[in-house]
């Protein structure tokens, strides 16, 4: 099987993407690639431009938000399966979280600008699009929701 077939194959068989037409997973056949990280290897930091985003396919990656100083704040573990940023799609196209691998991870990884030039090119995948990485942002939200929940807890029980 070619790289290309079996990029197609890939995106035919994930979730996000069971939905898209033939057509459409022909062209983002054409802007993914592997990509392979170390263990504690950083694969994007808050605040540079998102010109990717990913599925991690192997291992597991930890975004983060970075806090005064140096202190950082672990905000979700992204699993095998997950995607992994929203960033690239919301101007002004910056890392909202930092990410890194905790174990070693092997990610595909997709160029953001070819995405959405084919959201602009055609509504309909651009909607679609869109509502898949609204879902994203939403999740991330309760995630950050929820462990602020626990730290307010956790302070009103040590007074």
């Amino acid at each position: 099987m070619t790289p290309k077939k079996e990029n197609v194959q890939f995106l035919r068989e994930h979730p996000v993407f069971q939905r898209l037409s033939e057509v459409y997973l022909e062209e983002l056949s054409e802007h993914m690639e592997l990509l392979t990280l170390l263990t504690n290897e950083t694969l994007f930091q808050e605040g540079e431009p998102a010109d990717s985003f990913f599925i991690v396919m192997e291992g597991t990656v930890d975004l983060y938000a970075h806090l005064e100083g140096d202190d950082e704040q672990w905000i979700q573990l992204i699993d095998v399966g997950e995607v992994i940023g929203w960033s690239w799609l919301v101007p002004p196209y910056r890392w909202a979280f930092s990410a890194r691998s905790r174990d070693g991870a092997i990610l595909m990884r997709f160029e953001a600008e070819a995405i959405r030039n084919l959201c602009d090119r055609d509504p309909a995948f651009g909607y679609g699009t869109m509502k898949q990485i609204c879902s994203l942002m939403l999740e991330r939200l309760h995630t950050v929701r929820a462990q602020m929940g626990q730290r307010v807890r956790d302070l009103e029980q040590k007074k």
